[in-house]
């Protein structure tokens, strides 16, 4: 995505922001990828947001994943996603959402959209 660039904030800018932006796209988790740190980069990488959660927080193995993304558009607006994803523990396959949220649905649609295209392009590869 072109016009979005990884960014920082603190916590409390999230949560505010997260309180504030109207506009929310629940994306359900579907692909192939049984790994959730792996999971985690390739959105990273399709989205180009960034990872606010602490690296420390994401280590180790319970079978649940949940961090916090952000990223801003080149025309100045604020992009948030929630991450929470679990792994089964019978199948090894990933469930879960993504919730985008953003001040425009255009803003939140767009990334909903780049999310669920990356995801059936991943597990068609």
């Amino acid at each position: 995505m072109d016009y979005i660039v990884p960014a920082t904030c603190t916590d409390t800018e999230f949560r505010k922001m997260w309180a504030e932006f109207e506009w929310e796209n629940k994306v359900s988790v579907q692909t192939n990828i049984t790994d959730m740190n792996l999971y985690l980069e390739h959105i990273l990488q399709c989205t180009n947001m960034k990872c606010l959660t602490p690296r420390q927080a994401l280590e180790g193995d319970c079978g649940f994943l949940a961090a916090n993304l952000y990223a801003k558009s080149v025309f100045g607006e604020d992009a948030l996603a929630n991450i929470s994803v679990e792994q089964l523990s019978d199948s090894g396959v990933l469930t879960g959402h993504i919730r985008i949220r953003a001040k425009s649905q255009g803003m939140a649609l767009s990334l909903g959209d780049k999310i669920t295209h990356s995801q059936k392009k991943e597990a068609s590869a």
